[in-house]
Formats: C-alpha cells, structure tokens, sequence
C-alpha cells in the first residue's frame, strides 16, 4: 500500500501536503485539493483500517502552524502495517500566499519499508513536489500539484500530477472533481453539504476501479471529528477516523 495516499496533514494544510488524506478527504472519493483553513495553527491524529485486513492499520500523527505572513508549514509522520510488517513515511510541507489568487506550495517526503520477511528486503526513497492553487472567486478554486517518484522498483512513472476544480453552486454545498496521473490514470470526484457550518455530510467516489466512500463529520468550537469508509468492490470495507484540535 502506497503511503503517498495516506499520510494526514488534515483539512489545515491539504493544500500545501497533496499526500494528506484523512477521513473528510476519503470520504470524498480520495480528493485532495479542496478549500481549508490555514489561518491558525493546528494539530491532528488519524487512523485508518486498511480494508478490514487484521492489524493492517495505518496511523498519523500530524501538526502545522501560521509562519506569521510569510507562509505555513506542516509536519506530519505516518504508519502502516502489523507487528511484521511497517511502511513509514515523514511529511514536511510549506506553502505562502503569493497574491490574494494565487499560493504556491513544496514538500518533500521520506518513506520507508521495513519487513521481518527474508524474502523482502527494506527501501528507502524520497518524493517532492510543487502545489499550485489558484482562487478564481468565493465559489471556483482551482488547484494541482506536481511530485517526482523516486522509487523505481514498483512504480512505472517517474513523475505524478494531479489536478482538480471546486466548485460552490450554494454557500452549504461543496463539490470538487480531480484527475490524477500516477501509477494509473484515475478520476475522483465528492460532495459535501454543511449543515450550520457544523455538521457534514460528504459522499465520493474514484475509478480505476471503481470506490464508493461516505462521511459524516462535526465540528466544535477549535475540535474536529470526522468518520468516512471507503467500499472497495473487492476488499470490502475501509473505515477511517479523524481527530483534530485548531490552536
């Protein structure tokens, strides 16, 4: 399982960490690029069950902070696996506002794989990458990034970008639709309906093949809790919580 689709920078700091993915962004079919809020500092904790696989979990563990008016950065480690078999991966991303329509992100990523299994023996990689979004007015972003692959052994393209659009039709409805080019070409696209600017309600879903996912989140005062799965055709279900705590 790659990481690059796990790891938890949490709806703070998606825009500037394209691998967070925690369970408002699996509840909408895998998108990344949607509106956050990077105003304040914030810390988070995820955990995910992978496909209902026994001890197959991943754990995040992420946090990130306002840099005054010159940007903000995020910090985030992640961990998948059982007491056999660990996949582990550290996150540090940074992103500033360059005009009011335009802010630019980088980051870069340190991934391990680690197994007790003689046959398998342990990698080590690094990922980086440029995101770019662009805000058109209070109801279009539009938003993309670009990341270099360096593992070899399992990937077939050196390079990675995904691009995606959202789009307000009322204040309380959010939709985003993304295309991604990776290992494989795959389309995402979700909703979510806010309820008071409190409680939420998010379905999705991806190709290739082809996934549901469903959410429900709640928001109080500077705490956070979201729940989502993910219904694979094959693997069945994948349910995932967030925590998070705005400073």
């Amino acid at each position: 399982m790659l990481l690059a689709a796990l790891l938890v920078p949490m709806w703070a700091a998606a825009q500037f960490a394209p691998t967070a993915r925690d369970a408002r962004s699996g509840a909408m079919g895998g998108c990344l690029l949607m509106p956050v809020d990077t105003s304040v500092g914030w810390a988070a904790v995820d955990w995910r069950q992978g496909y209902m696989m026994h001890g197959m979990a991943t754990r995040n563990l992420a946090a990130g902070t306002r840099l005054g008016n010159v940007g903000h950065l995020a910090a985030g480690y992640s961990h998948f696996g059982d007491a056999d078999y660990h996949e582990q991966q550290a996150v540090l991303a940074y992103g500033m506002k360059v005009v009011p329509w335009l802010t630019i992100g980088v980051y870069g990523i340190y991934s391990n794989i680690g197994t007790d299994d003689a046959h398998y023996r342990q990698q080590h990689w690094l990922d980086g990458g440029v995101v770019l979004q662009v805000a058109d007015n209070q109801y279009i972003d539009w938003g993309g990034y670009f990341v270099t692959n360096s593992r070899r052994w399992d990937e077939s393209r050196p390079f990675g970008l995904r691009a995606g659009i959202t789009y307000r039709p009322v204040a309380d409805l959010l939709t985003v639709v993304e295309l991604s080019i990776d290992d494989c070409t795959r389309l995402r696209c979700g909703m979510e309906y806010a309820y008071r600017e409190r409680y939420f309600a998010r379905v999705g879903l991806s190709t290739n093949p082809l996934t549901m996912t469903f959410g429900l989140g709640c928001r109080f005062d500077r705490y956070h809790i979201d729940l989502g799965t993910e219904v694979h055709p094959v693997l069945g279900l994948s349910p995932q919580i967030s925590l998070g705590l705005c400073l």
